[in-house]
Formats: C-alpha cells, structure tokens, sequence
C-alpha cells in the first residue's frame, strides 16, 4: 500500500496566451507606484512576475488590482512571454497596466514611441516554460513534487532500503543499494525520505503534519523480491531503513501574488538549509494552511514581534505595566505549495533577517 502524501500540486500553467486589454481598474486608487516607475517595460527572459511588479509598484502583491483580474485570472493568469511590452497607464481611477506588443517600445527612426494599439495574440506550446513564473523557479522547484508534509507513520508500508553492496552502511551517488516492497508498475525512477519531526505552533502540542526529509534519488535496475537500486544523486547519505517514492514530474508555478481574502495571523515554524536566521530566497514553513484558507499564490507579510519595554523604577514597583512596542514588519513571503495546517513560502523584499517564531499576516 503506498503512504498517503498531501496532494502534489499540478501543473498551473495554461498553454494558451490572450493580450489583457486595459480594463477599468477596481482597487487601482489607493495603489502606489515605485519611485521612477518607467511607463512602459519590455519583459526579458529572466524576468518574474514578482520582479515586473516590482518595476512598476511600492507593493508587488498589488499586481492583480492594477490588471483587474478575477478569481479565476489569478489562479491561471494570461501567460506573459519575453518580448512582451508591459505599459503603464495613468487614468482617472488610478494607475493600471496593459500589454502591447513589443515591436513598438520605439519608433523605427529611434524617434518617441508611437500609440500602442492592442490586439490579441496566440501561441501554443506543450507545457509553456517559455512564460515568465511568479517567483524564481530554481529556489522553490526541490519544493514542488516531493511529498514534504506527512502524516503521522505514513511511511511504514512504503518501500524501503534493506541493504546496501558491499555491506555498507552509509550510501551515496554511484553505489548500489537493495530494496524490498517494490511495485514495478510505479516506474523504476524513486526518491528517497526519512521521517523527520513533528510540526507544531510555538507553545501549542498539537502536531500539524511530520517534515518528511529528501535525501537522494534512486534509478531500478532489476525489481525483484530485494530490488536492485543505483543511488543517482544524494542530497546527504541514505541508510538501511531509508523509505523510498515514485518520483514525481516537476510543475510550472504561474499564479498571481494576491492577499488572502479572510484575516489570517499565523508563525514561522521551519527555516530550509538549518540556519538560525533567513534572507530573501529562503524558503520557510508556516503554521496556516488549507485550514485557514491559505492557497498558491497568497502573499503574506512577515511581522518581528515588538519587544516589551519594563517601566518600573525599582523591583518593588509592582504597579508599573510594561510597554509594548508595535511588531515590525520584515519581509513579504510568497506561498507556493499548501498542506492541511502548514505550508511553504518563499521569503522576498527582506529588510531584516527572519527568524523563527516570527508573525505571519495579511500584507
């Protein structure tokens, strides 16, 4: 019986692309536009929605309200490409952005730019890679298919490592290993995990979901009653009792950063890489997940809690109360994968280190 993984997010990328005409802007009005916000960009390879945002906006999150988009746009937006002309438009209702096409940054003669006139376009593609992401793909892929969050004692049935050659113990790249329970109709490409601890909220006992750690993958050569493994890359050294998972497809993450819609407040419960503090590009684990609504593509704001200042003069001045003092916003954290009660971000416009116990809200 295979152990029961969260569900493994799918592909959230469309294959198809329509120009977004220049609708009336609903919450546009209180949006504010970065200093030197140029009025128009043409979009790079390279390029995220978080840093074209960021182009244009003080607030990057705010992205959805300049466009206008629903629900629905948000969740599987308009793809944007390399070579598309993002421009700025300044109306009545407030700020709002559109794309043009490309070819018209500039005149032909180097001259001013002439009028834009906007027209749908299409292109097609198997699984369009092509499209600028949200956020950098290369610190959040590791992320994406491997099954990060279990339940309790989800991984007894699953196969595991008996052994390994030459009766060692510690395994890593280009040595063989052996296994038992394993189902030849699931692929010969696995991972491999060991269980690793608990989830919990700051002074609460109750387990959220157990961290599940990657540590390599493995190709089958020869299934069998112990099948044969060649270990193809190690993240640290597998073991005897190591548990192994078919290895999932990488996914394409294309959602808009957006604000939760209901209030949500929440903590910083697991920093990637084993640091004591994080910056921008680390990934981080929070407390709040389907169970507070949480979904791809919300944005939150990461809070420092305020210190408590002691007024009292002398020790026996029992009447003096402590001041608080406001929390201090850090950082700005992008979700990106979602369990029941916990869930993934990566750590973006870092002004302060993160640390752990850290306040998670609404931006």
């Amino acid at each position: 019986m295979n152990p029961k993984f969260s569900t493994t997010l799918r592909l959230l990328a469309g294959v198809g692309f329509a120009c977004l005409l220049a609708l009336a802007p609903a919450r546009a009005e209180d949006i504010q536009l970065a200093d030197n916000a140029p009025d128009h960009y043409v979009v790079q390879k390279g390029d995220t929605l978080w840093a074209i945002s960021k182009r244009f906006l003080k607030d990057p999150w705010r992205w959805p309200d300049i466009w206008n988009m629903n629900k629905d746009q948000i969740k599987n937006p308009h793809l944007i490409y390399p070579g598309n002309m993002v421009v700025l438009e300044h109306a009545a209702g407030g700020p709002r952005l559109r794309l043009a096409a490309a070819d018209a940054t500039q005149g032909k003669s180097g001259g001013a730019r002439p009028t834009v006139k906007l027209s749908p376009q299409a292109r097609s593609t198997p699984i369009d890679r092509e499209a600028i992401p949200s956020i950098p793909p290369r610190e959040i892929e590791p992320y994406l298919t491997r099954p990060l969050v279990i339940e309790a004692n989800a991984m007894e049935s699953a196969p595991k490592i008996v052994a390994g050659s030459e009766r060692r113990v510690a395994l890593t790249v280009g040595n063989t290993a052996y296994a038992s329970g394993m189902d030849e109709k699931l692929g010969d490409s696995w991972s491999v995990y060991r269980p690793g601890r608990a989830l919990k909220s700051p002074g609460k006992d109750e387990v959220l979901g157990h961290e599940a750690i990657f540590l390599g993958d493995v190709r089958v050569s020869k299934f069998g009653e112990a099948s044969t493994l060649q270990i193809i890359s190690a993240k640290e050294e597998i073991q005897v009792g190591d548990r192994l998972v078919p290895m999932q497809k990488d996914t394409v993450i294309n959602y808009v950063p957006h604000a939760p819609s209901a209030p949500l407040e929440g903590h910083i419960i697991g920093l990637t890489g084993a640091v004591a503090e994080a910056g921008a590009g680390t990934v981080v684990t929070v407390d709040q997940g389907q169970n507070a609504l949480l979904e791809i593509g919300h944005v939150l704001a990461v809070y420092r809690p305020g210190p408590k200042i002691d007024t009292k003069k002398n020790w026996f001045d029992y009447k003096a109360k402590p001041l608080s003092v406001p929390d201090e916003r850090v950082a700005l954290a992008f979700v990106f994968r979602v369990f029941d009660k916990v869930a993934y971000a990566l750590l973006l416009d870092v002004q302060r280190p993160v640390f752990l116990g850290d306040l998670v809200r609404n931006p």
